[in-house]
């Protein structure tokens, strides 16, 4: 068995030891044959040159994004990128297919094997939930036969059927890079299993969470410091009418507002989110193996 494991590589300056807590969680934990696609395009150079030292590591310089540069581009990229890096695994054989994040890594020795037993011919697609892209796994039969992409075209978001995955899925504001793919799984009338919070010990909401008892994610570590940790707030009635009110304001309406708004009278939490990401990263890079243990269930 191959494992292609997908990951489109954005790591701040700061942020090298957590780097290599990835590669080193991902080479420590896994027992099969795998190999790490790795996306660079967006990489810094140090940690290109730091990637292109390990021989289960295959670094691509992909076809650059030349879409549009609004608010929902993050998604667009990333899904640009590992659209690409997928299709790289198909032609090296791989037989079943991970994307990850460079902020997330397995917990659990065999954790592939687990996830492999889980997956079957009605049940084709598991992923960490609801950050799909820190932890989406399916395998080759599901990609041939069906074809599906990351993210779900605008036909398709103006279907019927999209408002009913999105109502027993995802509020209709978020589309989370991998959805299109829970999407297909949903018209196809299969199976898709979410990985949720085990966490032993909930430090976060957002950050720093074990799922499925077998993956870890961190969170936001590529974004941090570049713009604001808005959103990641708790899942009460207020937040949930906020968030539904600003997916529902036009890009065009939402970027005169924000001139004139302040980001911090909007999103109150912007600078809350910051001190408790910085806070629990800080804990995992200081004193890796505790903090784990400290988090992650027994199993």
């Amino acid at each position: 068995m191959k494992l292609g494991i997908l990951v489109v590589y954005l790591v701040n300056d700061d942020n090298e030891k957590l780097l290599d807590i990835h590669l080193d969680h991902i080479n420590k934990y896994t027992d099969a044959t795998f190999v790490i696609y790795a996306g660079i395009n967006m990489l810094l150079p140090r940690f290109v040159e730091k990637l292109k030292q390990f021989d289960f590591v295959k670094v691509y310089d992909l076809k650059p994004y030349n879409g549009e540069f609004d608010e929902s581009r993050g998604s667009n990229e990333h899904s640009h990128y590992l659209e690409q890096l997928i299709n790289k695994a198909l032609k090296d054989g791989a037989e079943y297919f991970v994307i990850m994040h460079p902020d997330s890594f397995p917990v659990k020795k065999g954790w592939e094997s687990e996830l492999i037993k889980k997956t079957s011919e009605t049940c084709p697609l598991i992923s960490v939930f609801p950050q799909m892209s820190a932890c989406t796994f399916f395998h080759r039969d599901f990609y041939m036969k069906y074809n599906p992409r990351l993210l779900p075209n605008n036909r398709e978001r103006d279907s019927k059927d999209w408002l009913k995955f999105q109502k027993g899925n995802q509020p209709n504001y978020l589309i989370e890079t991998g959805m299109g793919y829970a999407f297909r799984v949903f018209q196809e009338e299969l199976e898709w299993k979410k990985l949720v919070l085990t966490n032993q010990q909930d430090s976060h909401h957002h950050f720093g969470g074990v799922y499925g008892n077998m993956i870890f994610h961190l969170g936001s570590a590529a974004m941090y410091d570049r713009r604001p940790m808005q959103g990641y707030v708790k899942n009460n009635s207020y937040n949930k009418f906020k968030q539904f009110v600003i997916g529902k304001i036009p890009v065009g309406i939402k970027s005169k507002l924000k001139t004139i708004i302040p980001d911090k009278v909007v999103h109150p939490e912007i600078e809350k989110n910051k001190r408790e990401y910085l806070k629990i990263r800080d804990s995992l890079l200081n004193d890796t193996e505790n903090f784990l243990k400290s988090i992650k269930p027994i199993d």
